[in-house]
């Protein structure tokens, strides 16, 4: 029986893009990306380091990227699984935790440096042990953020050590008109000293040889390594986004019912709980009657969108999304259906893959976008009503500091290295989450049925 059309265009498309990407990722195991050293000792003044195999600049990554970003889903799957096959891709643990470190130290510190000689020379062995695969790791990405599209909108900066710390803006202090020859007035902003835990997110997912044997015997066509991949990637999104919503890690009253959030001192802490704050807007939708005045009845979403967006915009914050349930957005969106007459859903770009309904405010239009599953779970407030948070984000705020990769990083585990017949993959994420100016972000607490 021949393929459908659809699935060889499919399959054509995947061939030719696999074509593509083939000659940047080929070149990772090859040629040295960083300057040659003069080593240390006399005798060797001027002679070549070793070539040491290479580290994805963030260049190459973006070229990547941009290829991927015009793909579909299950193309990019499809190319995942068409990588994951070859064993000719990879760098040695070592080399990625030192030249992923001294990478990230030049980005963080704008400042070009040589690596070690020391260094580069005892880098370059190609003994067999644990691979990075590198090369997989801008498709897993795409894959990722078209799963969590908010993870991809939040900035991404190196960590500055096992707790990021950073200052945080309370108020932005205040200037002041002076005279010709006047003294200028000294002021400051006010801030917090505050940090994150890096956490480590990981999975380890693979498939036994036997399995392997069994497949290729059968004539399945299919990569089962790439499919643990892709159920190991999801888990691990959906962990993260989960976190960055409603996670803790300071407080271990904390619990997954109460607005502290779920206590995890190996995580790091969220929305949910850093939110928490005086400008934060409770509403309960179930007491909305539509009315035909020009006030806003009680229980309005809209009403309580604009009272929550109001301290930000005094404060010189800009919201540029909102966050929530997809109950919410229903919800919205019934409480609107009498005052809107459809001409079509005003729809708006939030992602590659990913679009939102842009609702009016008094901030301009901003898009709604919904979570999906429980990332943003309900809770019991203080006074013991059932709750979930609608998330309103100024996101140049915000960012999600990390260690060794700004995306999932994949460590490939050779057969019988741990004296298993297995071939496994180890797939991580070091982060945290740094919120740097709190009074530009705000949240609506909505009241939900029991």
């Amino acid at each position: 029986m021949g393929l459908s059309p659809e699935l060889a265009a499919l399959l054509r498309s995947v061939n030719e893009t696999h074509e593509q990407l083939s000659a940047p990722l080929d070149h990772l195991n090859d040629a040295p990306n960083v300057a040659t050293p003069i080593t240390k000792g006399i005798e060797d003044q001027g002679t070549q380091a070793p070539a040491v195999r290479r580290y994805i600049t963030p260049d190459e990554r973006d070229q990547i990227t941009s290829v991927l970003k015009t793909k579909s889903v299950p193309e990019i799957a499809a190319l995942v699984s068409k990588q994951a096959s070859r064993r000719d891709q990879g760098i040695p643990l070592d080399l990625w935790l030192n030249t992923a470190g001294f990478a990230a130290q030049q980005a963080f510190s704008g400042i070009s440096r040589e690596l070690d000689p020391d260094i580069a020379k005892a880098l370059d062995t190609g003994q067999v042990s644990a691979l990075i695969r590198q090369d997989l790791e801008p498709m897993l990405y795409e894959v990722f953020i078209r799963m969590f599209p908010a993870y991809d909108r939040f900035a991404k900066e190196p960590a500055n050590g096992l707790l990021h710390a950073w200052n945080q803006i309370t108020a932005y202090g205040d200037a002041q008109f002076m005279a010709e020859l006047g003294t200028v007035t000294d002021d400051q902003s006010t801030f917090e000293r505050k940090n994150t835990n890096i956490a480590i997110l990981a999975t380890r997912r693979g498939i036994s040889l036997k399995s392997q044997f069994a497949v290729m015997a059968g004539g399945m066509n299919y990569n089962p390594e790439a499919i643990e991949l892709q159920g190991g990637l999801r888990a691990i999104s959906h962990k993260m986004q989960k976190t960055i919503f409603g996670g803790n890690a300071v407080d271990s009253g904390g619990t997954a019912a109460n607005e502290l959030g779920l206590y995890d001192a190996n995580g790091f802490t969220g929305l949910r709980s850093i939110l928490d704050t005086g400008d934060a807007i409770d509403v309960d939708p179930s007491t909305f009657v539509p009315t035909t005045t020009a006030t806003y009845p009680t229980g309005s979403f809209r009403n309580a969108v604009d009272k929550a967006i109001l301290p930000v915009i005094q404060k010189q914050g800009l919201i540029s999304i909102m966050w929530g349930h997809p109950q919410e957005k229903i919800t919205f969106d019934e409480q609107q259906d009498q005052n809107v007459r459809l001409v079509g859903p005003n729809y708006v770009n939030i992602g590659v893959g990913a679009t939102a309904q842009a609702v009016n405010t008094i901030a301009g239009q901003v898009p709604f976008a919904v979570v999906p599953g429980d990332s943003i779970a309900s809770y019991t407030d203080g006074g013991g009503t059932l709750r979930r948070d609608l998330y309103l984000l100024d996101e140049s705020s915000i960012t999600l500091p990390y260690l060794g990769s700004p995306g999932p990083t994949v460590l490939e585990i050779p057969i019988g290295i741990a004296g298993q017949l297995t071939h496994m993959y180890i797939m991580f994420m070091m982060n945290g989450l740094a919120v740097k100016v709190l009074p530009w972000n705000n949240k609506i607490r909505v009241k939900v049925a029991s």
